[in-house]
């Protein structure tokens, strides 16, 4: 028994060894992948909008030939421009699959993020780099050059109504929204737009445009806001027309886009403001806003129309405000606009150097109508001087006149005033030279309340009369208006200055004479006297009484001083004193309604 179980535990031992000097096989071999080969579907390009969403171009390469499932292969394309080696590569990762297609948008969209003009075609570089999923055993492609011709991608414009109207007085309601799809998508750049428009039929020859901004996708528009663009491209008021509409699309690199067309038919009306005022460098008030005024605000002189008359300097520029010292809307043209007038435009379509003025320096009438959409500005004959001669005034027929006496003062560039002495029964004429009986004004009737200022022949021989009453009078001549008025003068006989800012203070009646004005002619007062800035002042026609008052709002230190206000238009502030403590001369003048601080 015991040699029988040595035998079995002999024959299991060699068993053992045997089976555990067995030789493995060697591992298999797993040879390297190869680099693809990239082909293109085309060598040349030329896209257009309606390939966008279109497949254009397909790239196909060959296998790897890894040792692997094709769900474990990687493939990055690249993208450059020719030449670049790819240092700006724009790629795409595919897994698996041996080709990728790109639409036209795809394609487009590359280019004009380098920055490439449409319309230019440009080379691009094109390879594969194959890998395992994991980035190992890479290869580089050949290289494939595919030309390609940036396109327009433009926005696609829908209008919210076709056809629209309006009123001056619900101007200010909504008309009509514009909305559009954003031009060239992808586009990491930004893209700037505005809606130009132009009459229907003109292929926008001469478009005006509405800027909207970037990243704006709508435009929301008043019934005003319409009927310019109506009025700008050329639709009288009182009428209905057709205006084509089509948004801009500017990238950052100045490719431009444009919409489809849209059309509104739109009843065009008349869009006059409650008022008007001229601003300029070749106004007296300059650039300043707000302007001065009454001197540069128009006349309303109906439902359409306003008229100033003002002095312009040449090789300068105005514009005309609805709101004085606002520059939120404007009024102007693009020619001088002299007799025969201009286009009104409005806002953004006033050119940017403004309404240049007439070639020559000078007076003029400006008229702007809204009914029309039309200006004019002619120039007035106004003399430099105007004297007064006849058996009414002091001087009698006598020629040359005596002056300062019957020599007018200048109100304004249009208007002379005087204050004289006129006797009943006589009469009298305006003399523009002194001492010269070649040309004269004068008038029909005694203009008492107005008159209708004739000129040279015209001039009854009869001379124009005297009031009925002799007297003291204020005579004024317009020679815009081409008028005169003759009314009682009630200026003050005297005139006193009281206030904090003189030595006597606000103690009335005032001392004198150190405070009592020095009478200079017929209605002309001056006096030199310290004042003390950071105070004020009036003047009095009476001392001791505070019944009447006159005064301004201004230091009249400025050029051409401040209007002289009388009683309740002077401010509770009363007359500010100058910035500055010191002697200075007032003078105040009762024709022109002025007074100067010096």
């Amino acid at each position: 028994m015991r040699k029988i179980f040595n035998y079995i535990l002999f024959v299991t031992s060699l068993a053992f060894f045997l089976t555990a000097c067995e030789k493995v096989k060697d591992l298999p071999y797993y040879k390297l992948g190869n680099p693809v080969t990239l082909t293109p579907s085309a060598t040349t390009l030329t896209p257009q909008v309606a390939d966008s969403s279109k497949t254009i171009l397909t790239l196909s390469w060959t296998s790897p030939h890894y040792a692997t499932d094709s769900s474990n292969m990687k493939y990055v394309v690249e993208i450059d421009s020719t030449g670049r080696n790819f240092a700006k590569e724009v790629t795409r990762t595919i897994t698996k699959n041996l080709n990728t297609t790109y639409t036209g948008r795809d394609l487009n969209t590359i280019l004009l993020n380098y920055g490439y003009s449409i319309g230019t075609p440009v080379k691009l570089d094109l390879r594969v780099t194959s890998s395992y999923a994991n980035n190992n055993e890479k290869y580089v492609s050949n290289v494939a050059t595919v030309t390609i011709t940036p396109y327009s991608d433009p926005s696609k414009l829908s209008s919210e109504n076709t056809s629209v109207t309006g009123t001056a007085a619900t101007s200010t309601d909504h008309s009509n929204t514009f909305s559009w799809s954003p031009a060239f998508p992808g586009y990491a750049g930004t893209v700037t737009y505005s809606i130009q428009y132009d009459s229907t039929g003109k292929s926008f020859a001469a478009a005006q445009e509405i800027f909207a901004g970037s990243a704006i996708y709508t435009k929301s528009l008043t019934q005003d806001d319409m009927n310019t663009t109506a009025l700008s491209s050329g639709i009288p008021i009182g009428n209905s027309g057709s205006v084509e509409y089509r948004v801009k699309a500017v990238t950052a690199s100045g490719a431009t886009a444009f919409s489809n067309v849209v059309n509104v038919t739109i009843a065009t009306f008349s869009p006059v403001p409650a008022n008007l005022y001229i601003v300029g460098d070749a106004t007296p008030g300059g650039w300043n806003n707000p302007v001065p005024t009454p001197s540069q605000q128009f006349t309303k002189l109906d439902a359409y129309s306003f008229s100033i008359t003002i002095g312009l300097t040449s090789g300068k520029s105005y514009l005309f405000l609805p709101v004085n010292g606002d520059w939120s809307h404007k009024y102007g043209g693009s020619t001088d606009g002299v007799s025969s007038g201009g286009t009104l435009l409005k806002d953004n379509a006033v050119p940017g150097s403004n309404t240049p003025a007439p070639a020559a320096s000078g007076v003029y009438k400006i008229v702007v109508n809204f009914q029309t959409n039309t200006y004019t500005v002619t120039q007035i004959a106004v003399p430099s001087n105007l004297y007064i001669v006849g058996d009414a005034t002091a001087g009698g027929w006598n020629n040359p006149v005596p002056t300062p006496s019957q020599q007018f003062t200048a109100i304004n560039n249009v208007s002379y005033g005087i204050v004289i002495n006129l006797t009943a029964g006589k009469s009298y004429l305006f003399l523009p030279v002194n001492g010269d009986w070649s040309h004269k004004y004068g008038g029909s009737t005694d203009g008492t309340g107005g008159g209708v200022l004739l000129a040279d022949n015209a001039v009854p021989g009869s001379n124009t009369p005297a009031p009925s009453t002799t007297g003291l009078y204020m005579i004024v001549v317009n020679f815009a208006t081409n008028s005169y008025t003759v009314t009682p003068y009630t200026g003050p006989s005297n005139l006193y200055i009281v206030g904090d800012a003189t030595a006597g203070g606000w103690n009335n009646p005032v001392p004198t004479p150190s405070q009592q004005f020095t009478q200079t002619g017929t209605a002309e007062f001056q006096i030199t006297i310290p004042l003390t800035s950071g105070k004020s002042y009036l003047f009095l026609p009476v001392n001791g009484d505070w019944s009447h008052k006159f005064g301004g709002s201004t230091d009249g230190t400025a050029s051409g001083g401040g209007q002289l206000l009388a009683d309740n238009a002077v401010p509770g502030s009363n007359t500010p004193a100058p910035a500055t403590s010191g002697n200075y001369t007032i003078k105040v003048n009762f024709i022109t309604m002025t007074y100067t601080v010096q």
